[in-house]
């Protein structure tokens, strides 16, 4: 097909060609077996998380995907959505897609892991397990988030603390 296009309009219909062919189609195939492998890890990672956050929380992982408000089955997927976003920079979307919610649910659960971290030493503890259990599994970045989350928030209370001394 190729050869039968005039040599003037070959510049033209490579742009066309580009513009029609997907994205998925326009990589190498090393590009796309990198992308594959990332995506299942990824996907395992995701696996693990909600199995090990079930199992320190104590409830059932298949759960997680029912639309129920029970508090400890809540808390799982929070603490899910909050280890999952930073590891694998999912987006608000795509995680509420995963368990049928929508990014507002994923953003208000993150929030109240963050605030409940900060101020329930059993919670922090809880989430510190999970990703301890991780870490030992073979995922470090969720050990590496959790300590700079820490840090932070150690941070923030001596801005405070000085904050309050200078008044």
């Amino acid at each position: 097909m190729i050869d039968m296009i005039p040599f003037r309009h070959m510049e033209r219909f490579e742009t066309l060609w580009l513009m029609l062919t997907p994205r998925y189609e326009r990589l190498t195939t090393q590009q796309i077996k990198i992308q594959q492998e990332l995506e299942n890890e990824r996907e395992m990672f995701w696996s693990a998380l909600e199995d090990i956050t079930c199992s320190v929380l104590g409830i059932p992982s298949q759960q997680l995907y029912t639309p129920t408000r029970r508090r400890d089955i809540v808390t799982a997927r929070q603490v899910i959505f909050f280890l999952i976003r930073p590891c694998y920079l999912q987006s608000y979307e795509s995680i509420g897609k995963h368990y049928g919610k929508d990014h507002a649910t994923v953003m208000h659960g993150v929030k109240q892991v963050s605030w409940q971290i900060e101020c329930d030493k059993n919670y922090a503890a809880n989430v510190e397990r999970i990703c301890y259990i991780l870490n030992d599994m073979g995922y470090a970045k969720p050990m590496k988030f959790y300590t700079k989350f820490v840090e932070h928030l150690e941070h923030q209370k001596e801005i405070k603390l000085k904050k309050q001394l200078k008044k």
